[in-house]
């Protein structure tokens, strides 16, 4: 359950983690930022828009696992072209 916080989408400036699937957010891409209190701890994470959408609130709540998703098939796709160049 929230305590207060505050999501955002912002274009990253930089790249960044994903908490769900630890992969990278690029430089450019919209993403979800949140910053705030969470059960009583302070958290400010980012995560890919497929990530976040993944879960609903609940399953936020109940025992999430910072990097234990899957990566989403786009960021799959853009890692394998990366690696290829």
């Amino acid at each position: 359950m929230s305590d207060f916080g505050e999501t955002s989408h912002p274009v990253a400036r930089k790249d960044h983690r994903c908490e769900a699937c630890f992969g990278r957010i690029r430089r450019g891409e919209k993403h979800v930022h949140y910053k705030g209190i969470w059960d009583g701890d302070w958290q400010n994470w980012r995560m890919h828009n497929e990530c976040y959408d993944s879960f609903d609130n609940d399953g936020l709540a109940e025992g999430f696992t910072p990097g234990g998703c899957e990566w989403p098939e786009r960021i799959k796709i853009l890692e394998k072209e990366g690696a290829t160049k």
